[in-house]
């Protein structure tokens, strides 16, 4: 479509303690929100998510932070906050395995096409042997695969480039 049928405009606030001053000022229930979720933060750096929940909801009904619902609603509280902290884990995890394997995948596409440019090179000297192929294919390590591309453009004969290859000990 040219245009979309439905447009969604959303504001994002950050209500992460510190932040939003005056909308906490105005909104206790936030704030104190805010305040209990640091204070999980604060203790999950030291222990398991589990106790650092519990001692999370102990410790804010003394200092009377959502006291009244942490008190009434202490099992579903304890039970949620473990579960939403355990998802965010999650999300964290799955982005950074994201974010790596497009890494991963972004330097073998380099290695790929290096080991691609070698064969071209190479194909002009000649009929290039099946095992030689699968070597050059086989290589991941993108500074080999641009020696490699240095021999083959180099290279007056498959001999020359096979030579190269003996000759460098780095290989």
């Amino acid at each position: 479509m040219e245009e979309p049928e439905l447009e969604l405009k959303v504001l994002m606030l950050n209500i992460n303690v510190g932040n939003n001053s005056e909308l906490m000022e105005k909104c206790r229930t936030l704030k104190e929100y805010s305040e209990f979720v640091a204070c999980i933060r604060s203790y999950a750096e030291k222990e398991k998510i589990e106790d650092a929940v519990e001692h999370a909801v102990t410790e804010c009904i003394q200092n009377g932070i959502l006291a009244d619902f942490l008190t009434a609603q202490r099992s579903e509280v304890v039970a949620m906050s473990i579960f939403e902290y355990n998802e965010e884990e999650i999300r964290k995890l799955r982005k950074a395995e994201y974010e790596y394997g497009f890494d991963m995948g972004k330097a073998e596409g380099k290695a790929e096409g290096k080991a691609e440019d070698i064969l071209i090179w190479l194909s002009e000297l000649g009929e290039i042997p099946a095992d030689l192929h699968d070597r050059i294919m086989q290589e991941k390590d993108e500074n080999v695969l641009r020696k490699w591309l240095k021999l083959a453009a180099k290279a007056e004969s498959m001999e020359d480039f096979l030579k190269g290859i003996l000759e460098d000990t780095t290989v």
